[in-house]
């Protein structure tokens, strides 16, 4: 089944190729370096080799990496990841400490090529990717493979369990599973995993930090915004929300008019029609990259690796990805911070800590514009409210910490 995968994976390069060509007229940085997604322009072998899909992965993938070269600073790390965002995210993170190359299409030959050139001493994989040709090149060249931070959710374990016999011989090649919850490591054992290499470890994202120049940068971003209050943030937001958000914005003015909106999308790229949904609703729209905030009733986010500074000044903060069903993205930086978290009604890719807060009463679903509008004016006028909110989220997070020492008494014996 593997060889019938492969040819048509070969059979739909040729479109995958267009696609990515045509997504860079949006985001230029999509028709860089075409070669690593092929398995060429390799990196420096011989060290430890982790994957992070995007933005969150590494994001999530922070306090591991940091943890493996406090374990040994002259093993090299190379980090893929498959889209530009998640290799910005990593280089504002890490610099030049850590290697970074895209993660080459799962062609036999790709993969063969990368695996032998780049010889790593082992291999992490963050939450859920598996790659059926990576994965076999990995075993015959006997690297040990993590899956780490481990999730499956309802769909992809139902996508995985029609692959059947593809799925478990993929797993076969896996040394050890550190899964978020129980239920994943129920389905990874139902998917083909012996119940003894899957381990709960919990979740990685709740060992994150903040930024040593937190303090610094947002009192800055203060100062810029004239002391402006309430504000809140609509933090990774998605295409079919914005309207909503916006909407709701618009609403809140009517009973606090000094309010702003901080509005960070998850794509930047999507900046300038974003400024025209704003105009659209009556909104004035600044730019943070114009450094001209005042007079506006939004700040226009179009950076990345700023969100967790908007937090910092904010009263509240909307996750997005949650009003369209994207599953949602991660509410813990933003209680970290100290800004009072709300979500609209999905979230399946955060289903546990959702469950965790909302029982907390730590984070609060709007499904609706009117919802949201409602609990922010709450939220604006009840600051012991808010805060009340805001302490039950961190002791959630407190509470939760301890992956980061559980995955790597896992794998650092096999370094």
């Amino acid at each position: 089944m593997r060889a019938l995968y492969s040819l048509l994976l070969y059979l739909l390069l040729p479109g995958v190729l267009i696609r990515l060509w045509m997504r860079g007229r949006r985001e230029p940085a999509y028709r860089l370096h075409w070669a690593e997604r092929l398995g060429r322009d390799l990196a420096q072998g011989g060290g430890i080799w982790l994957h992070a899909v995007s933005v969150g992965e590494v994001r999530a993938a922070e306090p591991l990496l940091r943890a493996l070269q406090a374990d040994d600073p002259a093993r090299p790390i190379l980090v893929t990841v498959t889209t530009p965002g998640g290799r910005q995210t990593l280089q504002q993170l890490f610099g030049d400490s850590v290697q970074c190359r895209y993660l080459p299409y799962d062609l036999p030959c790709a993969a063969r090529r990368f695996v032998s050139a780049l010889q790593p001493a082992m291999a992490i994989f963050m939450e859920v990717e598996l790659w059926p040709n990576l994965y076999a090149a990995l075993a015959a060249r006997g690297v040990s493979l993590y899956l780490v931070n481990a999730r499956v959710s309802q769909r992809s374990w139902r996508g995985y369990r029609r692959l059947g016999g593809l799925t478990r011989r993929t797993l076969q090649a896996v040394r050890r599973v550190a899964a978020q919850t129980a239920l994943d490591k129920t389905r990874f054992i139902q998917l083909g995993m012996p119940p003894d290499a899957v381990s709960v470890t919990g979740n990685l994202k709740f060992d994150a930090g903040l930024p040593a120049d937190l303090a610094e940068r947002a009192g800055r971003l203060r100062k810029q915004l004239s002391g402006r209050q309430p504000a809140w943030v609509a933090a990774s937001t998605h295409e079919g929300e914005e309207a909503l958000l916006l909407e709701a914005h618009a609403e809140l003015l009517k009973s606090h008019p000094d309010a702003l909106l901080l509005l960070v999308p998850r794509h930047p790229e999507r900046a300038a029609s974003l400024v025209r949904l704003c105009s659209g609703h009556g909104l004035v729209c600044s730019l943070y990259s114009s450094a001209a905030f005042a007079g506006a009733s939004v700040l226009l986010v179009d950076r990345l690796g700023l969100l967790v500074y908007c937090y910092a000044v904010a009263d509240a903060a909307f996750i997005g990805g949650s009003l369209v069903d994207r599953g949602g993205h991660n509410p813990i930086e933003a209680l970290l911070a100290g800004t009072a978290v709300i979500s609209g009604p999905y979230t399946a890719g955060f289903a546990d800590v959702y469950r965790q807060l909302q029982a907390a009463g730590a984070a609060r679903v709007a499904a609706s514009s009117d919802g949201l509008v409602s609990q922010l004016s709450e939220w604006f006028r009840d600051g012991q409210s808010r805060a009340a909110a805001v302490e039950a989220g961190r002791r959630i997070v407190q509470d939760n910490r301890g992956a980061l020492g559980r995955i790597m008494a896992l794998i650092v014996p096999a370094g």
